[in-house]
């Protein structure tokens, strides 16, 4: 049996009735976290592109923010980079 991987936080929206996710993962037998960004419609993972407008991306980095998906040094190197 493989062993599987451990998602460690996870944030999502709604695009177009499919379920937008970022999530943090430990791949199994790493110590290296890992994002994730997946697409899934009816509970099953979607291989398709997702198209979404601007206005998603700040929702769905704000709620990754605040699932603490992203962590406080992406937040820091963000602000050096964006002025927020």
């Amino acid at each position: 049996m493989v062993p599987a991987e451990k998602i460690i936080s996870s944030a999502s929206i709604d695009i177009h009735g499919r379920d937008t996710r970022i999530e943090k993962v430990l791949p199994a037998g790493s110590a290296q976290e890992n994002l994730r960004l997946s697409i899934w419609a009816n509970g099953l993972l979607d291989s398709q592109p997702l198209d979404f407008s601007e206005e998603d991306l700040p929702i769905l980095l704000y709620r990754a923010i605040h699932a603490r998906v992203l962590s406080q040094d992406f937040i820091g190197k963000l602000r050096q980079r964006i002025e927020i």
